[in-house]
C-alpha cells in the first residue's frame, strides 16, 4: 500500500462519516510530500516522521495536531492490515505556553482594509475587491476564516439580511443576522460578480475569483500575510504574527468592550455572543475575551462603579 494511497482512502473514510477533517488532510498531505507519495506505507521510518513533526524553529501546538493527524492514520492502516507497525514516537513533548491571539486596533483594521487596493500587482489571483468583503465579513461577523470560502449563494440572503453557516465546526449550523453596513458590503460584491458575467444561484459558491472559481483557504491566507506586511501591521519581537483568524478574535473583544462602555448587562449577553459564534458552550466563548488594556479599562470602571454602589447602599 502506497503512502498516497492510504492517506487518500483515510481522509474518504473520515470525511464520509461526516467529519470535515480539512486541517487534518493538509497535514497528512504535507507529510506525503515530504516523504514522497509512493513510498510504501510499511517502509516509513520513526526519523523520516520525527523530521516532519519538528520542522523548523521552535515547538508549536501544531506539532500536537500533526502527531494527531498521524496516529489516526497509523491506526486506521494497522487495522486495515496494511501494516503491522507504527513508526510515529508515542512520546510528546510538554505543549508549549498557549498562543495569545492579537487584537487588531480600530486603526489597524483601517489600514488592513485600506490597503487592500494597494497590496499587490494587479495580475495575482485574488482581487483586492474580494479580499476586502471577505476581511469585513471575518471582522464585522466573527466567522472562521473557512466560513467564508465555504458561503453558497443560496446561504447569503440578500434580501433577508441572513446568513446561514452551515455544518462548520463541531458540526453545528447557525444563522446570522447582518447589519446594514455588511450587507451593502455583500450586495455590492455580489453585483460586481454578476456584472463580471457570472451565473450566481443555488450551491454556486458566493466567494470566487474572477472567472467564478472558489477562493481557496491557502490563497486567502497568503494574500493576507502580504496585505500585512504591506500596511505594517506586525507584533514586535515575536515569532507569531497577526493571523486571519485574529480577526475573530477582534470581533468578540471589541463587542465586549463596546457592551461595558455603554453599561449593558455582559452576563446576560455573553449567551448570545457564543451562539453568534457557533460554540457549544460559554468556555468556548471566553478564550476569545483575551484581556487589551481597553477591557481591562472598562471591566475596572464596571467594578468601581458596582463597589461603590454597594458601599453607598450599606452606609
Amino acid at each position: 500500500m502506497k503512502l498516497c494511497d492510504a492517506i487518500s482512502r483515510y481522509v474518504s473514510y473520515k470525511q464520509g462519516i461526516g467529519m470535515i477533517f480539512e486541517t487534518e488532510a493538509t497535514i497528512l498531505r504535507a507529510f506525503m510530500a515530504k516523504v514522497g507519495p509512493n513510498v510504501p506505507i510499511g517502509k516509513i521510518t520513526s526519523d523520516s516522521v520525527l523530521q516532519y513533526l519538528t520542522g523548523r524553529g521552535p515547538l508549536t501546538l501544531f506539532w500536537h495536531r500533526k502527531h494527531d493527524a498521524l496516529n489516526g492514520l497509523w491506526r486506521f492502516v494497522i487495522q486495515h492490515g496494511w501494516t503491522d507497525r507504527s513508526p510515529v514516537p508515542q512520546r510528546r513533548p510538554k505543549e508549549p505556553v498557549p498562543f495569545i491571539p492579537y487584537i487588531y486596533s480600530q486603526e489597524e483594521l483601517k489600514r488592513l482594509l485600506d490597503g487592500t487596493s494597494t497590496y499587490q500587482p494587479e495580475c495575482r489571483k485574488l482581487e483586492p475587491i474580494t479580499l476586502r468583503a471577505i476581511l469585513l465579513l471575518l471582522y464585522g461577523a466573527g466567522l472562521r476564516t473557512s466560513e467564508p470560502l465555504r458561503l453558497t449563494c443560496d446561504d447569503v440572503d440578500l434580501i433577508e439580511a441572513i446568513l446561514s453557516i452551515r455544518f462548520t465546526k463541531f458540526y453545528k449550523s447557525r444563522r446570522i443576522a447582518l447589519n446594514q453596513q455588511l450587507l451593502q458590503v455583500l450586495i455590492e460584491y455580489d453585483k460586481n460578480r454578476r456584472q463580471s458575467g457570472l451565473l450566481r444561484s443555488g450551491s454556486d459558491p458566493f466567494f470566487t475569483y474572477k472567472h467564478g472559481d472558489p477562493v481557496k483557504r491557502f490563497v486567502l491566507e497568503d494574500a493576507f500575510f502580504r496585505l500585512r506586511k504591506h500596511v505594517g501591521v506586525t507584533r514586535e519581537n515575536a515569532r507569531y504574527q497577526p493571523r486571519l483568524h485574529d480577526l475573530r478574535h477582534s470581533f468578540a473583544v471589541h463587542q465586549l468592550t463596546a457592551w461595558y462602555r455603554t453599561g449593558a448587562d455582559v452576563q446576560r449577553l455573553l449567551p448570545a455572543l457564543c451562539t453568534h459564534l457557533g460554540h457549544i458552550s460559554l468556555s468556548g466563548t471566553q478564550r476569545y475575551l483575551t484581556m487589551t488594556p481597553d477591557l481591562l479599562a472598562e471591566a475596572a470602571l464596571r467594578f468601581a462603579n458596582y463597589a461603590g454602589e454597594a458601599a453607598y447602599e450599606q452606609a
